[in-house]
């Protein structure tokens, strides 16, 4: 992380700003679109109260808004530290090139074994969604009623989806692979003894420790960086003072020998 410029500075909030405002009328024009067709499909969305549709409508243009200023940011950061991008762009070529002479299911399970906490919240999304379009659609449940058996379904399927993602880190921890491993190995987590009635009792404990050490050692990482920055930039000021320093004084001693 570098310390940005006024100049920069400005450059950025204009990338974010113009972003943001591209996202912003995209996601009104969108959530408008999508309230005016739930409102011609759907007898039970008609019944909404117009300050309900408006918040969908503006709800959407905000997160819409939020998401692309995120991207405009992190393009403008990308652009700056080309170097750093071109890294990270070798390491992803890399990585495709290993895909690429994986098979299918291969491919399909390293992908939910890297991406299994997004999988997590992305299925009790869903799964709250599609239960409640399931459950609506029988008459002789109330409005409450329906709520209830949509969350218990959802919940159920969700539960579902850890215990997968709990069985893809047993399946990890037996070959040396798990989370905690992995951190133990970098010697970031010390070993800790579990009293298990049964294998895998303290799984959640470990996914949980592993996660909070190197979410720690990331924002310790980022820290450390920082204050290398401040230092590097307290530096490059003092030594631009000390070279203005020396050349009004050059400049005055030439003063003094021409008038000599």
């Amino acid at each position: 992380m570098k310390i940005l410029t006024k100049e920069e500075e400005d450059a950025h909030y204009s990338a974010v700003l113009r972003g943001g405002t591209i996202g912003t009328v995209a996601g009104l024009i969108g959530g408008w679109a999508g309230v005016l067709a739930a409102t011609r499909r759907y007898q039970a969305f008609r019944q909404l109260t117009i300050p309900l549709r408006a918040f969908l409508v503006t709800s959407t243009g905000t997160f819409c808004g939020i998401i692309a200023a995120d991207h405009s940011s992190r393009r403008f950061e990308a652009e700056r530290n080309f170097d750093q991008t071109y890294l990270e762009n070798r390491e992803e070529r890399r990585r495709r090139e290993e895909l690429s002479r994986m098979t299918f299911a291969d491919r399909a399970t390293a992908w939910a074994h890297e991406e299994k906490y997004k999988i997590i919240g992305a299925s009790w999304i869903l799964s709250i969604v599609g239960s409640f379009a399931l459950v609506n659609r029988n008459p002789y449940l109330t409005g409450q009623q329906k709520i209830v058996q949509a969350r218990v379904y959802a919940q159920g399927l969700t539960l579902a989806v850890m215990c997968a993602t709990a069985a893809f880190e047993i399946h990890d921890q037996r070959k040396g692979e798990g989370l905690l491993d992995a951190a133990r190995k970098k010697g970031n987590v010390p070993a800790v003894e579990h009293h298990e009635r049964y294998e895998g009792e303290d799984l959640w404990k470990d996914m949980v420790a592993a996660e909070e050490q190197r979410l720690k050692k990331l924002h310790q990482s980022v820290s450390d960086k920082e204050e290398k920055d401040r230092r590097t930039h307290s530096e490059q000021k003092s030594q631009e003072k000390n070279e203005k320093k020396d050349e009004k004084e050059d400049k005055e001693e030439k003063k003094e020998e021409k008038k000599e």
